[in-house]
């Protein structure tokens, strides 16, 4: 009975580890936006910021690539999303939440 319970609690922690901020990804990898979050840095726009977001295409189970960083790896981030590239600031970036798009299908 406790194996099962720790192969499930396993399961949920591979789930986890498997979602993290746009930001911390790395070049070359296909992602699956998740949602988007909340990002203190902005204060009171963080809407405005999220509504832009999305306005783009920045929207949740679309499909993006990471393309690469800025010198020595900074800003901006550059992605591509249907055909269209994009840079974004790293504050920007860990405000969207992704999965690798393997772990979604």
């Amino acid at each position: 009975m406790t194996s099962s319970s720790t192969s499930t609690d396993s399961g949920a922690s591979a789930q986890i580890k498997s979602t993290r901020s746009l930001d911390q990804c790395r070049k070359g990898e296909t992602l699956r936006i998740t949602e988007l979050l909340a990002q203190p840095a902005f204060g009171e726009h963080d809407e405005e910021v999220t509504l832009r977001l999305k306005e783009l295409g920045f929207l949740p189970g679309v499909t993006m690539m990471v393309l690469g960083y800025g010198f020595l790896g900074r800003d901006p981030l550059a992605v591509k999303i249907a055909g269209t590239k994009f840079a974004l600031r790293r504050t920007e970036a860990s405000k969207i939440a992704v999965a690798t798009a393997e772990a979604q299908a």
